[in-house]
Formats: structure tokens, C-alpha cells, sequence
């Protein structure tokens, strides 16, 4: 399960070569199923020491859910406000994790076992409370249920 976690840093190969599918190994329909985030953090890619938001520690819950072809969608659960659902499409290309249907965004999927891992960059601006959004990258290591 570890081994995901590291793909957070710039080394991505490295737990690739560690025993994790390469994003060209997994196909779509291997996400089919339900997800629970052990992992949901997101990180500036400049600075993430000082920019990070780790969600599971701040009492969120994500769940993830997809089907064969790729139509997912997620459930924010954050226990001070209301749900936060959304959905789109994942599509597998290569290296590469394309995430549409309103929320565009690129990365990267890594499958190990019952574990997903993605690591999505592209498209992605956080503001981590100093009102300034900046580029950012969500850390999902999910479980399979």
C-alpha cells in the first residue's frame, strides 16, 4: 500500500518499478467499482512543504465510483457542510490520466491490487488560505470496497 503513497514526489518511475501498473497497463474498465480515499491530499508544485491540504486528516471522506467505461463520480464528504458530488469521464491514454465532463484535468493512474493511486496536476489551482489560488496537485490513493 506504501509504495502508491510515493508518487506524490517527482520520481513517479521509481514506484512504477517498485510493482505498480504503469498508467499503459491499466485499462479503464479495471477502475470499475467502488472506491474509499485513503489518501486525498493536495500539494502547490511549488513549495508543497508550506502548500498542502491533506482532506482525510481534516475529517473528509471521498468515495469514488466508476463504471466500465469510464463514468465516475465522486462524493466529498466533509463533515462541517454539506456533500460535494462530481462527475465525468476518465479516459486512459498511454502514460497519461484525461479527466472530462466539466472538471478537465490530466495526470497520472497507477493500479497495484485493490489500490488506485492518481496523481492529478493539470488544471489544478488551490488556494491554501492565502487567497491566492496556485498550481496544485491532488494525491487520491484510494482502496477498492
Amino acid at each position: 500500500m506504501k509504495k502508491l503513497a510515493r508518487i506524490a514526489t517527482p520520481m513517479l518511475t521509481v514506484a512504477v518499478m517498485a510493482g505498480c501498473k504503469s498508467a499503459t497497463d491499466v485499462q479503464v474498465n479495471e477502475l470499475q467499482g467502488t472506491w474509499i480515499a485513503s489518501q486525498a491530499r493536495y500539494s502547490g508544485l511549488e513549495d508543497a512543504k508550506n502548500n498542502n491540504l491533506d482532506l482525510i486528516e481534516e475529517g473528509f471522506s471521498v468515495v469514488f465510483v466508476s463504471d466500465a467505461a469510464g463514468a465516475f463520480v465522486i462524493t466529498l464528504t466533509d463533515p462541517q457542510s454539506v456533500d460535494e458530488t462530481i462527475s465525468g469521464q476518465l479516459e486512459i491514454d498511454g502514460t497519461n490520466l484525461v479527466v472530462t465532463g466539466g472538471i478537465d484535468r490530466t495526470g497520472e493512474v497507477f493500479l497495484e491490487g485493490e489500490q488506485v493511486a492518481f496523481s492529478i496536476t493539470g488544471g489544478l489551482e488551490v488556494d491554501f488560505g492565502n487567497g491566492q489560488e496556485i498550481p496544485a496537485r491532488l494525491l487520491l490513493v484510494m482502496d477498492r470496497q
